[in-house]
């Protein structure tokens, strides 16, 4: 058995390449006690601070450490100078599991960590946040004054890739997802410019950022809508795994609601570890008015064979903190998703298909296998168009109830890696083939939740055709040269690699002549 592996490796492959780098070079004297070399404490640290192992067994060049904007736009003009070829990652909270996401071999990573600031306007309706903050420092703020805003579920994800990403929130029923409350983005363009992209200025690229992820420049700061919230009821309630029929008939019901109920969160998972199978659901009601139990959830709470259950009345800090506790640290990692139309009898078959794959997985050492389905009513996507609209390309009106479909895995050691990704992939091409071809009409849909896709999922083509080339004219207006298309090679990209034209001048295109 191969050992259990809990950090990066001791000894970078690249040391002796680092000292020597020039880019790294360059950096270091541009940005002094800001660059972090290998063997030094800081980038041990900052590898270490990874959410999946994958992540952290990458060993870059150097990392840069800005602590603040004009460090970034330092770090911009050396790294995309017209000559420049250095590879480079962004990483806010690292949370991102597939290997390559938001750190880089060979090449070098920007931590933006250290720009974590969190102001409240004096009005209380804006909340302007640092891109390398997590939900938990934002929630902790708030909370304390009786407010929210929209962002993440699990307190130790990072607000940055969220939020670019689009972001699902407790709040989404009734505010959309949580790009659609990003008021104004600060970013930091391909040529060292700060500029600010909201309603009224640079338009077009704040409704790209609303999705369109680290395509268009490095953000820095986010500026989001806030609402006065007091506590509410929410926890999980946990069940036997022979529940699984109640599960799934009590949650179609309410994901294809027509009067969805606009203060409703649910997530309802199916698990297995060594100990067994068990069913979690998720459950929270923000209302500001009511903290006790809600009716909507009343179905859930009738399914017997429970196993133990932490509802009440709390906070978003609490919440998001016990969320996370589910995913700890220091494991391998595996994230894919999907998105289908609700449909009580393909529910069960998408359980059944996953039911079917523990045999193969179950002799993984740690492994914990979770299949996640949480809907996507027209009650969020409405949200989006009112607020000034996303990059998401969905439809409240052609798309109907949805449901984002997510496995997570964990596992102990690398040579489970292969097994644990062929599973992972067969399975979600055997839901996907069924959804298109044994359902008629088709119940699949091209969405992939950007925040919970795997590195190979197509990612800015389920947005669609017109949203992917409105994405790509604005790459080629805001990075004329392509730099966050060909250097920053973590993300989802606009261009596949083989369609990126070589040899691009300033001036010129990011990708091929055609859209």
């Amino acid at each position: 058995m191969a050992e259990v592996q809990h950090g990066p490796p001791s000894g970078p492959s690249n040391i002796a390449d680092s000292s020597n780098n020039p880019t790294c070079m360059a950096l270091f004297k541009a940005l002094p006690g800001k660059v972090l070399l290998p063997a030094s404490n800081g980038y041990s640290a900052s590898l270490k601070s990874y959410f999946s192992l994958q992540e952290a067994e990458i060993t870059p060049y150097c990392v840069v450490s800005p602590a603040n904007e004009q460090d970034v736009s330092t770090a911009i003009k050396i790294l995309a100078a017209p000559d420049s070829t250095t590879k480079f990652a962004i990483r806010g909270g690292g949370h991102t599991v597939w290997k390559g996401s938001a750190n880089i071999e060979d090449g070098v990573t920007i931590d933006m960590r250290a720009i974590n600031a969190i102001e409240v306007s004096e009005n209380k309706t804006v909340t302007s946040v640092g891109a390398g903050a997590l939900w938990r420092d934002v929630y902790s703020v708030l909370d304390a004054m009786g407010l929210a805003t929209s962002g993440g579920r699990a307190a130790q994800v990072g607000v940055g890739g969220l939020t670019t990403g689009g972001g699902l929130s407790f709040f989404s029923a009734r505010f959309g997802f949580v790009c659609d409350n990003v008021l104004s983005f600060d970013i930091v363009l391909a040529d060292g410019t700060l500029v600010s992209a909201n309603a009224s200025s640079n338009s077009d690229l704040w409704v790209a950022l609303r999705g369109g992820s680290n395509n268009f420049g490095v953000v820095t700061r986010f500026h989001l809508r806030t609402f006065p919230q007091v506590p509410f009821y929410g926890g999980q309630v946990f069940y036997q795994i022979k529940t699984a029929p109640q599960q799934i008939d009590a949650f179609a019901k309410l994901a294809g609601a027509a009067d969805f109920d606009e203060n409703a969160s649910l997530i309802t998972s199916f698990s297995y570890t060594a100990q067994g199978g068990a069913i979690q659901n998720s459950l929270k009601y923000p209302s500001a008015t009511l903290n006790t139990k809600p009716a909507v959830f009343q179905p859930f709470f009738d399914i017997g064979s429970q196993l133990g259950q932490t509802m009440r009345v709390s906070n978003v800090t609490d919440f998001t903190t016990e969320q996370g506790a589910f995913s700890p640290d220091g494991f391998r990692q595996l994230y894919r998703t999907t998105t289908f139309k609700n449909s009580r009898p393909f529910l069960d078959r998408v359980y059944t298909l996953w039911d079917t794959t523990i045999p193969t997985i179950k002799p993984i050492p740690g492994i914990q296998w979770a299949l996640s389905i949480q809907p996507i009513p027209p009650t969020i996507t409405s949200r989006s168009a009112p607020l000034g609209g996303n990059s998401l390309g969905l439809s409240p009106t052609d798309d109907g109830p949805l449901v984002n479909c997510l496995l997570t895995a964990t596992w102990n050691n690398t040579a489970d890696d292969e097994l644990a990704q062929t599973t992972a992939v067969k399975l979600f091409n055997d839901i996907e083939k069924e959804a298109r071809f044994q359902n008629k009409p088709s119940l699949y849909h091209p969405y992939k939740y950007l925040n919970y896709a795997d590195g190979g999922q197509d990612v800015i083509g389920g947005y669609g055709t017109n949203v992917r080339n409105r994405l790509r004219r604005v790459s080629r207006k805001y990075d004329p040269r392509g730099v966050f298309q060909r250097q920053v090679t973590g993300g989802f990209k606009l261009w596949k690699p083989e369609e990126l034209v070589k040899g691009v001048q300033e001036g010129g295109t990011a990708g091929t002549s055609t859209e």
